[in-house]
């Protein structure tokens, strides 16, 4: 049984891993080599790590918290101005999802997320989005751009790991290329401090549903499973947390680890986090629509036989959605 009691990491066991080798084409072979084995060894292990390297700045990263902090802290008459109705876009108002819809939990008050969130897709000229408050628009909108470039990196980085687990030679893009005209999703989230709550977790057990998920984070209070009990994961400043969603596991015929974890009830301080996800945003072309339009088999090595079914992003997305937001089903047509 895993204990249900998260305990601290020491100062230097949790991973972080420097891709500034891979992201710099004049580094030395070997020192990308390192890259990739450090992040293989904890993909196929946890399925989570932290990165430094990744050439987005502190002061960037301060300044969204800056304006996070000041949107939600707007009443919630205001907040509404931003909401769209599509939890892809725009404001989204506390306890409105339920990721005990999919993951089931016996506390009442467990049975909505303690969290709003504001939604923006990639790219932030796209017209289904809400724009937000001037300076919190320009925030995010340079924080997505700046991401896409760590997102190319870091999946080139999983596929040259899964190409040395499997020893088959894919491209450099081979598994961004997989997800077609996919975008990322950058969801602001903050779980605030409130009386009344603090035996609820808020946010339950879970992995995410998508490929890679990066998270940038003010205070600490995300814990995962790691060696079979519940960790603290470090928030430390510049280092960005990934983790593993379900696509890639079964994509990588369960090689990647999918990360479980949670935002705790200890969190004593309200805490905003960004979340990109990788693959999750409002698709660019909607005749892309059906659930098995680039479905793969899972990547199998000689001899290695298929554990999962063929599968898409959009397709393992939509399983999930309808119970995740309460009924609402194709939140990528516009």
């Amino acid at each position: 049984a895993i204990s249900l009691n998260a305990i601290d990491n020491d100062d230097h066991s949790y991973p972080v891993i420097d891709i500034s080798s891979w992201l710099n084409p004049s580094a030395s072979t070997a020192d990308r080599e390192k890259v990739v084995k450090e992040v293989l060894h904890e993909a196929v292990t946890s399925g989570s790590f932290n990165i430094i390297g990744h050439g987005i700045d502190d002061a960037l990263l301060d300044c969204l918290y800056t304006t996070a902090n000041n949107f939600f802290s707007m009443s919630l008459e205001q907040k509404m101005g931003y909401s769209s109705g599509n939890n892809l876009a725009g404001y989204i108002a506390y306890r409105s999802e339920s990721v005990a819809s999919v993951h089931k939990s016996g506390n009442s008050k467990e049975q909505k997320d303690l969290r709003e969130i504001f939604s923006m897709s990639s790219l932030p000229s796209n017209d289904a989005n809400v724009r937000g408050p001037q300076e919190f628009h320009k925030a995010t909108s340079e924080y997505i751009e700046r991401l896409q470039f760590v997102e190319k990196g870091v999946k080139q980085i999983f596929t040259a790991a899964l190409s040395s687990a499997k020893d088959i030679d894919f491209s450099p893009t081979y598994l961004k290329d997989l997800e077609h005209d996919a975008t990322g999703l950058l969801r602001a989230s903050r779980y605030p401090s409130t009386p009344g709550f603090e035996d609820a977790t808020k946010l339950l057990p879970h992995s995410d549903f998508g490929t890679i998920t990066i998270i940038a984070s003010s205070e600490e209070g995300l814990e995962e499973i790691r060696n079979g009990r519940w960790y603290k994961v470090p928030s430390v400043k510049g280092e960005l947390h990934v983790s593993v969603g379900e696509v890639y596991t079964m994509w990588s015929n369960g090689l990647f680890k999918n990360n479980v974890h949670q935002v705790s009830k200890e969190a004593k301080k309200d805490r905003i986090s960004f979340s990109y996800f990788t693959s999750q945003g409002i698709r660019k072309n909607s005749q892309i629509g059906t659930d098995d339009a680039g479905s793969i088999s899972p990547i199998c090595s000689n001899g290695e036989e298929p554990k999962f079914p063929q599968v898409s992003t959009l397709g393992h997305l939509r399983n999930y959605m309808s119970a995740f937001t309460g009924g609402k089903e194709d939140l990528w047509d516009n």
